[in-house]
């Protein structure tokens, strides 16, 4: 069965993706998330920021084992706050495979609205899968 988890849940993974990454700048802002504890559990981003269209492509990816606990939900509403009232960008979106339920329940509460899909433009486990291609602006976010 597909369950959107392709990369597995390794933490260690994790941190040595955040580890690899640039100072965060304008262009690229990777964040962990961190539970209860301040432990790391995931990471959110904005990616390929253009200044001259002020819009961002996000990401994001937390441990199974922390998987139905609204930190995704946090997380997102974090970032998309981040990104509207202190980048100044007008949208965000992304790209999710169809599949992946858990994700879009989670785009949903954060008021994305799907724009199209990309027609069984992935290959998972034998069959191809939709991209579905979701977006947010920010006078949406705000009223959201």
């Amino acid at each position: 069965m597909l369950d959107g988890n392709i990369y597995g849940s390794a933490l260690e993974t994790t941190r040595r993706f955040l580890a690899a990454l640039p100072a965060p700048g304008f262009g690229d802002v990777s964040l962990g998330i961190e539970d209860e504890d301040g432990t790391l559990i995931g990471i959110v981003r904005l990616k390929r920021v253009s200044s001259e269209n002020r819009c961002a492509d996000f990401g994001i990816a937390i441990a199974r084992e922390h998987w139905s606990r609204g930190y995704g939900t946090d997380a997102t509403r974090t970032i998309l706050r981040f990104a509207f009232e202190e980048m100044g960008l007008h949208r965000v979106q992304l790209g999710y495979v169809e599949y992946n339920t858990r994700a879009r329940r989670c785009y949903d509460k954060c008021g994305f609205i799907e724009e199209g899909r990309e027609r069984q433009a992935k290959y998972r486990e034998g069959r191809y899968c939709d991209n579905v291609l979701m977006g947010i602006l920010a006078d949406e976010f705000e009223s959201s």
